[in-house]
């Protein structure tokens, strides 16, 4: 595989960023100076603004003090300063790729996800995961695996360690025979420096490595010291803080059974004010009774209609419930409602209609339907000034005829009376919002007889 290689100022860089088909068409800042390919984790070089890959910056710019930068005339500062570089990033995540080596187009982020999947060609010997970058690569070999080999560093150990096997190393025999040499070596020497052959020959490297040693033994005490004092205290926070949660916890479990006591309590309000809102509803708008109607003793029903003033003086129109002759005989209907006659006259009824129901017994049962209905409207005043009208049905024989259908046309009065009669605020006819209509069926054709025998006409008004 052929990787971006760069040589300046005798620092030789293999690494890489990511490569793609389609170099041509990307800005060519989006590229890292050394390796030469996409730029992988951009970073800038705050001294001249050059874009590298993350690893290439750390591998391939040295971090000398005073630092010299390789890219803009060895121009040299105190100290090496890189950052994150945001707008590239932003840049490289607008940009259209094509995989190097597959057909395969997409955006970065997706292209970075697809080269894990299809083109992770790079694999760890040591623990054998796979990397799609030689910079990813690279990195996890040296300062990520925990099975990567390093030399020990003690003069005189010349042993490969894996990183994850330096503590034992550092604890064994081996090593600290060689660590015990050593350091009685170098307390001879000091003890005793004229038995020392020539001082010049003295292995200075390995004081110099002892005494680094040292001087890192020292340092890294204070700071065991320091983060044993920062442990204790963190515990001391930790517990602290455990302990509070520990009491919010128990207020929270508190709190929401109160909740839950609070909801289930209003969920019962809830549900006991929409049950009586229901029965409210019933109550004022039917009030009709749940079990099947029939005519009393003196077949005779009435029906109680509750209307409000506001619903009196708007349209309205209302069905009675399905009611009987008897037990076996025919079912019927009332319809009331408000009816406006334009014209010459301009006046509002109230007009009542009456319909014939297909009933169980209608086989066995006379039709047409023989018998006079007479409606009317209750006066609530004890006057006795009831409005009567009657309703024949020789007059509209086809709707009293056996039903061939669940129910027949309805026929009825339309001018029963002036609607006037319920609206005027003293009328005796609507007492509380509460207008009574009452039904009587003359089976024995006792009115008429009785009109007859009186010499008076019975009053019908008129049926439709």
């Amino acid at each position: 595989m052929q990787l971006g290689m760069t040589t300046s100022n005798d620092y030789a860089v293999i690494s890489g960023g990511l490569r793609i088909r389609n170099p041509k068409t990307i800005d060519i800042t989006l590229f890292c100076e050394l390796c030469k390919l996409l730029l992988l984790d951009p970073i800038q070089l705050s001294c001249c603004g050059s874009r590298l890959c993350r690893w290439c910056s750390i591998k391939g710019v040295p971090e000398n003090e005073p630092f010299t930068c390789l890219f803009c005339y060895n121009t040299t500062e105190t100290k090496k300063q890189a950052h994150a570089d945001r707008g590239a990033a932003c840049e490289l995540n607008m940009v259209k790729i094509e995989c190097f080596s597959c057909s395969w187009n997409g955006l970065y982020s997706d292209y970075k996800i697809h080269l894990e999947k299809e083109h992770a060609d790079f694999e760890c010997i040591e623990c054998h995961q796979r990397f799609y970058s030689v910079n990813l690569y690279q990195e996890h070999r040296e300062e990520i695996c925990e099975y990567r080999c390093m030399p020990c560093g003690l003069p005189g150990c010349t042993e490969l360690i894996k990183w994850s096997d330096m503590g034992a190393h550092c604890l064994s025999m081996t090593h600290q025979t060689i660590l015990f040499k050593l350091t009685t070596d170098i307390c001879i020497r000091k003890k005793h420096p004229s038995n020392t052959i020539d001082p010049c020959n003295v292995d200075s490297n390995i004081q110099q490595e002892l005494m680094a040693v040292n001087e890192n033994n020292d340092s890294i005490s204070s700071a065991v010291d320091n983060s044993l004092e920062d442990c204790k205290r963190l515990n001391s926070e930790c517990e602290h803080i455990q302990t509070k949660n520990n009491d919010i916890l128990q207020q929270e479990s508190e709190i929401g059974k109160e909740l839950q006591s609070g909801n289930e309590k209003f969920k019962k309000c809830m549900d006991d004010h929409t049950e009586m809102e229901k029965q409210l509803d019933d109550a004022k708008n039917s009030r009709w009774p749940t079990k099947p109607l029939v005519l009393d003793m003196n077949d005779t029903i009435t029906f109680p209609i509750a209307k409000e003033p506001n619903e009196i003086n708007a349209q309205f129109s209302t069905q009675t419930p399905e009611f009987s002759t008897s037990a076996w005989g025919y079912k019927l209907m009332l319809r009331i409602c408000s009816t406006y006659l334009s014209g010459a006259e301009r006046q509002e009824y109230l007009s009542i209609y009456v319909s014939l129901l297909r009933g169980n017994m209608d086989s066995i049962l006379v039709f047409p339907f023989p018998y006079d209905i007479y409606v009317c409207l209750c006066d609530q005043s004890r006057q006795k000034k009831d409005i009567e009208l009657v309703i024949k049905p020789g007059d509209n024989v086809s709707a009293f005829n056996r039903p061939s259908s669940d129910r027949n046309s309805e026929v009825g009065i339309v001018k029963f009376c002036p609607l006037s009669f319920l609206k005027d605020p003293g009328s005796s006819y609507l007492k509380d919002g509460v207008f009574c209509i009452r039904v009587y069926i003359d089976f024995m054709n006792m009115k008429s007889k009785l009109a007859k025998s009186k010499n008076e006409p019975v009053n019908t008004n008129g049926s439709e």
